[in-house]
């Protein structure tokens, strides 16, 4: 079997998308697969044999933005993806992204290659986003020529169906937990570290980290919050973070390597994302498959996964007072932390490694080419 996978992003670039394609590649390689990755043209895209890119150079910061090179982008992506279809001849297309699968549906329903399309979190069913920006992606989810379309998010299958879409398959993220099997600390630390990871941008409700630390710093000096990764927010929250005098207690460590992240979460004592809004974020699954404590906003398909007290503290979005008290209870109870801890690294061990999940995409790839060849 030939597979071409078509995202926006795929390391070094950021983002639970391009990890996830990443996955499963490393994944369905092991099992004898050929496997081609159509990505967009970013710096921080690897050179390998066997990917290839779309469009006008990049950052992968901006790829989210309707940008004027975004849409130039987009349009060499027709011509691109026809060429990818004609030279590598997949047997199934498997795309990550709503406006690159709506564009190749067409093209490859003509050769007869199926497509299957992953939604790693959806808009159009969101009243927080502007009507065009959920118009358009409920056009192009509805009207594109998709065999099949998998979500992250098993909570949204109901926005699916008033839509009239009815091919949704829930399909969970995967984490692979041995990279994730270290060995911590066992001494007592003088300060409790918090850790989050995730672009810098509005989604990730990081504004609403720092208000929480504002107000932590208010009872206690023992605490620390490393925050990974980057976005078109970092000056502002470098900004917040100086106006409340609390660059000795918050960082903003960047992008950084897949060996340096499994050390941030080893050093770490519970994991935080106060996420507005969420697919199925997979530093979700890294924290759980790490042993920590994990405290996480009540959206998307974290709400499918996460129980309030049970293997995780669960927090209203946009909500810093909540936040700041999940945070100084973690750090009065240690217990607590350890409990959570446990059962959180148990489900991501026994219900999301990457076996189970690429085996489930490889049966609906095998469904979607016997459907089509049922049609010939």
């Amino acid at each position: 079997m030939r597979i071409l996978h078509i995202t926006k992003k795929y390391p070094d670039a950021i983002g639970g998308d391009a990890q996830v394609v990443h996955s499963l590649e490393l994944q369905q390689e092991n099992a004898g697969i050929d496997v081609v990755i159509l990505t967009a043209n970013t710096r921080e895209v690897r050179t390998k044999r066997n990917v290839r890119v779309f469009g006008i150079l990049d950052s992968a910061a901006h790829l989210d933005r309707v940008t004027p090179k975004r849409l130039l982008s987009l349009v060499c992506f027709l011509f691109s993806s026809v060429r990818a279809l004609a030279a590598e001849r997949p047997d199934i297309v498997h795309t990550h992204s709503a406006d690159l699968g709506f564009l190749v549906s067409f093209p490859a329903r003509l050769l007869g290659i199926p497509v299957i399309q992953t939604c790693h979190g959806i808009c159009f069913n969101d009243k927080g986003f502007s009507s065009l920006k959920r118009a358009v992606e409920a056009f192009l989810l509805k009207y594109g020529l998709f065999e099949c379309i998998t979500t992250v998010d098993g909570s949204s299958i109901p926005a699916f169906s008033r839509l009239g879409i009815s091919c949704v398959k829930y399909v969970p993220n995967g984490v692979d937990s041995t990279l994730f099997k270290v060995q911590k600390n066992a001494q007592a630390r003088p300060l409790m570290r918090f850790l989050c990871v995730g672009r810098l941008e509005h989604q990730k409700g990081l504004d609403i980290l720092i208000e929480a630390a504002s107000a932590l710093r208010e009872v206690t000096n023992d605490f620390c919050i490393n925050i990974v990764g980057n976005g078109s927010l970092r000056e502002d929250l470098a900004r917040q973070i100086a106006a409340g005098s609390l660059d000795v207690y918050v960082q903003l460590l960047g992008s950084v390597s897949g060996e340096e992240l499994v050390r941030q979460y080893a050093s770490s004592d519970a994991f935080v994302l106060p996420s507005r809004w969420e697919g199925m974020p997979l530093t979700l699954l890294e924290a759980w498959a790490a042993g920590l404590p994990v405290i996480v906003t009540e959206v998307g398909g974290i709400t499918q996964i996460c129980r309030d007290n049970e293997n995780a503290l669960v927090i209203k979005p946009g909500d810093s007072l909540q936040l700041f008290r999940a945070m100084r209870r973690l750090m009065d109870h240690p217990d607590l932390g350890k409990r959570l801890g446990s059962e959180g690294k148990r489900i991501a061990r026994e219900r999301y490694s990457w076996d189970h999940i690429a085996d489930t995409y490889h049966s609906l790839y095998l469904e979607a080419i016997q459907s089509r060849c049922r049609r010939k």
